[in-house]
């Protein structure tokens, strides 16, 4: 999915690394992007076996693209929900963290970036109501100093947008400036495509941030 370009003049202020291994359709009509949607569904629900069974394929030749960003030396920091955690909650993104990295997808896990203020659902609000890179920023903290890591990767179960994985970028730079971060998202979704030609689709891009406060992913 390849947003629409900014403004003429318009000055892209960065761009992070991302790296997905399925993609799914939000509203194609064919049975693969039904089925596409199922995956999706299951893996937002922390359907861990499901999550697990994604490791040998993620290891296998086929997805060496992804390979910069679940590399061992990476510390995996888990992307927030929309709301602060409650005791006991689901949290889809700490869960796929930790399944990477006991697979060897990835070095310690660090779920130092908190929600501290909710913001709307990205997922069930239309593309104008989603939060902005701002508002998400502001509803962030990250906990804590660890030693200064060799690489972050941002682990996330859906990407969409990316304006979340942006504002967790701009958190973490500001508490540990000049370390190379990335993201990896276990889907992304293919708003601009009526249907998927597959779900499993290990593929590589970038977020681009602009200083209007959009975000492009591409592709």
């Amino acid at each position: 999915m390849t947003y629409p370009h900014s403004r003429p003049g318009e000055r892209l202020l960065f761009e992070i690394p991302y790296g997905t291994f399925s993609n799914y359709s939000p509203r194609g009509n064919s049975e693969l992007s039904q089925k596409s949607r199922n995956l999706c569904g299951n893996i937002k629900a922390g359907r861990a076996v499901l999550i697990e069974s994604a490791v040998p394929l993620l290891q296998a030749a086929g997805a060496a693209v992804l390979a910069p960003f679940l590399d061992h030396g990476a510390t995996l920091v888990p992307v927030p929900r929309s709301a602060p955690l409650t005791e006991g909650a689901l949290w889809p993104a700490e869960l796929i963290a930790s399944i990477l990295a006991r697979g060897g997808l990835g070095g310690a896990v660090l779920p130092c970036v908190r929600r501290v203020t909710a913001v709307r659902k990205s997922s069930t609000s239309p593309a104008k109501d989603r939060p902005s890179v701002a508002e998400h920023y502001e509803s962030l903290a990250v906990d804590g100093q660890l030693a200064r890591p060799r690489s972050i990767t941002l682990v996330d179960d859906v990407l969409t947008q990316g304006r979340t994985v942006i504002a967790c970028v701009l958190r973490l730079r500001d508490a540990y400036p000049g370390v190379e971060i990335r993201a990896f998202a276990m889907v992304r979704a293919q708003g601009l495509v009526e249907d998927v030609e597959r779900i499993v689709d290990p593929s590589a891009g970038v977020i681009k941030y602009y200083e209007s406060g959009k975000t492009f992913r591409d592709p």
